[in-house]
Parts: structure tokens; sequence; C-alpha cells
């Protein structure tokens, strides 16, 4: 048994007895990234934290709190969570902590407790081992889902352009850009192109490693959608490029006012035959994101674009509430789906219903096979894209004639 003293959370903890009792109450520890780091953890303590902050609440879903304990603890509080749901979540945001930081999720850093007691201002922790740290409870292996990869290695092709800053934080940020070419069904074309936006961040003496969007900081949200921008600016201002391109901007980049601020003098600086091209995507939403905030999102966006999208979180979000919210396209991505699911044509068909009362278009990106995408053409969208698409066009130039004979050429036979 350990004990770890705490005033900080001592009134939160006093309150939450019930759910220590259900062992919902666990501590991380991020030592392993604090001892290797050595004099660099003053300023990495910042990065870790933020890191920890984001990921608890992207796998929590928002149930429940984390908070920094001392310099290398974390004290996470789940009331609505059993002990094995708690464990199991601490367990996995601790993996993905030691591995972007370390590179790795050696066993022996894996250092996670269950609070057991709160007394006298002093946490009792008992050291969770065995199968919960490698995502097993009581010895049987929980379900996983595999991560998919990341969609730019996922849709090879290109041209893909790379570029390298250094965030103000001191922190090595590589932004990797490839178009997607998009057919628009109705015109038997490709007219569009997502510029697919991937973000690498690490130490100034480590190689960046792939990051999730829902870990970026909007600063660094907005970075990556300035550079999908520029690079958009760039293609059409050319002249070269007469093809709508879609730029895709995380939500957490215009939630605050000093990032807002950038990309909205970006956007106004762009000459009107750059944004009689652009297409602006609000990406990053979440389930249940207010009517009104939306709305508010799309009309601060059209004036500097020839459309503006939502994307949906996933084909089983309810995107009914943005009627009237000005959207001119639902959009969906579609790297996650299996073409061996059942179900998936009549849940596209569902949103595609949904998405075609928001708005006129509704468009699938990523779509991994030909049956996934004669699926979707089914059940009504309206723009799809895939890696069937890759072969016909390397760069968004002008629009390109795509029939279904050409995009269903092959034999569908053996494929679900």
């Amino acid at each position: 048994m350990e004990r770890l003293s705490s005033a900080s959370l001592s009134e939160v903890l006093d309150k939450v007895a019930p759910a220590i009792a259900a062992g919902a109450v666990t501590i991380l520890s991020v030592e392993a990234i604090r001892d290797r780091s050595g004099d660099r953890w003053a300023r990495k303590r910042e990065q870790v934290e933020s890191f920890v902050d984001r990921a608890f609440e992207r796998l929590s879903d928002g149930a429940g709190f984390i908070s920094a304990l001392n310099d290398a603890e974390f004290a996470a509080v789940q009331p609505k969570a059993g002990r094995a749901a708690a464990v199991g979540l601490c367990a996995k945001l601790l993996r993905e902590t030691l591995d972007f930081f370390l590179g790795a999720a050696a066993r022996e850093d894996m250092r996670l407790f269950e609070v057991t007691a709160f007394t006298n201002g002093e946490l009792s922790l008992r050291a969770v081992e065995g199968g919960a740290l490698d995502g097993e409870e009581n010895g049987s292996p929980r379900s996983r889902t595999p991560n998919p990869a990341p969609p730019c290695e996922v849709l090879p092709g290109g041209p893909r352009r790379r570029i390298s800053l250094v965030t103000s934080a001191g922190l090595s940020l590589d932004i990797d850009i490839m178009p997607e070419p998009t057919w628009n069904v109705a015109a038997r074309a490709i007219a569009s192109h997502l510029l697919r936006v991937e973000v690498s961040l690490g130490m100034p003496e480590e190689a960046p490693r792939p990051t999730p969007a829902a870990l970026l900081s909007p600063d660094i949200a907005a970075d990556a959608a300035l550079a999908g921008l520029d690079h958009a600016a760039t293609l059409i201002g050319s002249g070269a490029v007469q093809v709508a391109l879609h730029a895709p901007i995380l939500l957490s980049a215009l939630t605050y006012s000093t990032s807002r601020y950038r990309l909205l003098h970006a956007l106004r600086g762009y000459p009107s035959q750059v944004r009689r091209y652009l297409v602006l995507e609000i990406v990053g939403l979440t389930d249940g994101l207010p009517q009104c905030r939306l709305a508010e999102l799309v009309g601060i966006l059209n004036p500097y674009a020839a459309a503006v999208l939502a994307r949906a979180p996933s084909e089983l979000s309810d995107v009914s509430s943005w009627r009237r919210c000005g959207l001119k396209g639902v959009t969906l991505d579609g790297s996650h789906l299996s073409p061996s699911d059942r179900s998936v044509q009549y849940r596209l068909g569902r949103f595609a219903k949904a998405s075609t009362e928001v708005a006129r278009a509704c468009v699938a990106y990523g779509l991994r096979s030909r049956s996934l995408m004669f699926a979707a053409w089914a059940g009504g969208f309206t723009h799809l894209s895939g890696p069937a698409l890759l072969g016909e066009i390397s760069e968004p130039t002008t629009v390109l004639r795509v029939g279904p004979a050409e995009l269903f050429a092959s034999n569908l036979r053996g494929v679900a």
C-alpha cells in the first residue's frame, strides 16, 4: 500500500466517496517521462499535462475529470464508471501518453493506482497490476477495435506537401497535406478535392509523431488549418486549379479568440478568385453541439468561401439539429468503415437521408473499397471519395469526367 498527501484535491475527493468505494478514482504516474527528461522536464511538464488533459477528455467523452496531483501524477475521477471501466480507460490514457513522449509504453513504466480510501488528506492506493495494464480484466482480454491507419497512409497518392514549423511552445510541428479527389455523383465528375491534413508533434530534439486532432491545442489546430488554407490559396491562385478545394478547420481553432482571429485575418486576405473555389469544412465537431453555436460559426466563415460544410463525428450522429445553420453540405469520414459490415449500407442510407434534409450535399470521404462507395451511392450520398479514385487523378487541376462504368469497372465478386 502506498500513500500520497493531497491538499489540492481534498475538497473534491471528500465529495466523491461513493466513486472511491466503487474503484472509480485512479492515479496515473508519468514518472518514467520525468525521469528520462532530465533538465528538459521543466518545459516538457506543461506539454505532458496538456496531452493528458486532452486525451482524458477525448477518451471519457467528458464524463468525470482529471487533475494534476503533483509534478508527475494525475488523479482521474470517473463517478459514473465502475472499477473495470475506470481502470481500463486510465490504462489506455497512460499507454498513449507514454507512447507519445517515450516512443513506447514499457510494462515497467505503466504506473497506475486505484484509490481505496481518502482519510485526513491522505490517499490510500493499491497498485494496478496484471492484465488490467494491458487492457484485460480478470485475465480475460477485453475486446479491442484496432485504430485505423492515418488517412494519408491508407490513401497513398499525392502530391503530398509537408510544412515544418516550430511552435511558440518550442515543439517541432510537421503538417502533411494531401489532396483526395471527390466524385460528384450528379455531375459524374471529379470536381473537388479534400485537402487532408495530418499533424505530427515532437520535442525539438525528437522526431515528430502523428498526433490525433483531438489532442491539438487551439494554436496548433490553427497552424494546421492555415497550412491547408495557404496551400489551397496557392493552388487556386496559380490559375491551374479550376476545381473546389475542401480546406478543413478544427472546431477548437474557431473556439478561441486568438486562433480564430488568425484564421479570419488570413481568409480576409484571399482574393475573390481564390474564394470562388475555396470550400471551408468545420471538423472536430461533437454530438450535441448546440445549433446556435454551429450557426454562428457558419455565419462567420460564409463570407470568405464558396461554401461551408460540417463533418459529422460518425455515421451514427444525429445531424438533424444542424438544420437552418446555413450549411451547404454535411460530410463523413468513412475511412473506419469495413466492407464486411453487413449493416453499413443501412447506416449510410439513414445518415444520407438525415443529411440531405440539412443541406444539399452529403459527402463521404475515404471509403476503402468500391463496395463501400457503391453502398454510399445507393444510400443517397451526393459526393464520394476513396482509393478507387486515386488512380484517376494525381493532383487537383480541372474537372475530370469519371462515370460509373469507370468507377465500378472491376469485378466486385468476393468483395463484401
